[in-house]
């Protein structure tokens, strides 16, 4: 097998198996991706911070804000300078699932350290990293050569 293909399939599906892990949330992953910005950042965040900082668009991110909204996870709050604009703020039921998330994928992370030993799982982590940056920058080039 091409190894390439073979690189696709594992890469596949590692991120198919990774994402499984999280079935058990109420809310889409990439959803709660943005709850944990929220709940975490200690700023006012608007929606166009929201998609710069997630890198999406800015539409995925109204789409995110009104599903999480109608579930009750989070609210808008008006801007004071600007009535136009408003900041996302999280509600206690969104900290308290951020707060479940974060310990339930850190124990899964724990695991895969014990199984994998310290060095891999450090080495696997920096080369993921190494590989996130390098796929950001080649999407970056990518939309910049559609437009």
């Amino acid at each position: 097998m091409n190894k390439h293909i073979g690189a696709n399939i594992v890469f596949s599906k590692f991120s198919r198996d990774f994402t499984e892990l999280k079935n058990y949330l109420p809310i889409r992953p990439s959803e709660m991706g943005l709850l944990n910005i929220v709940a975490r950042r200690r700023r006012d965040l608007t929606p166009l911070a929201l998609a710069e900082i997630m890198a999406v668009s800015k539409p995925m991110i109204a789409t995110h804000i009104r599903a999480l909204e109608k579930k009750g996870y989070i609210y808008r709050e008006p801007s004071p300078e600007d009535k136009r604009s408003f900041f996302v703020r999280p509600t206690d039921k969104a900290l308290t699932l951020c707060e479940e998330y974060e310990k339930r994928q850190t124990m899964r992370i724990i695991e895969l350290e014990a199984e994998l030993c310290t060095e891999d799982f450090c080495e696997l982590v920096r080369l993921m990293d190494k590989a996130q940056r390098i796929i950001r920058e080649l999407k970056r080039k990518d939309i910049e050569g559609n437009q």
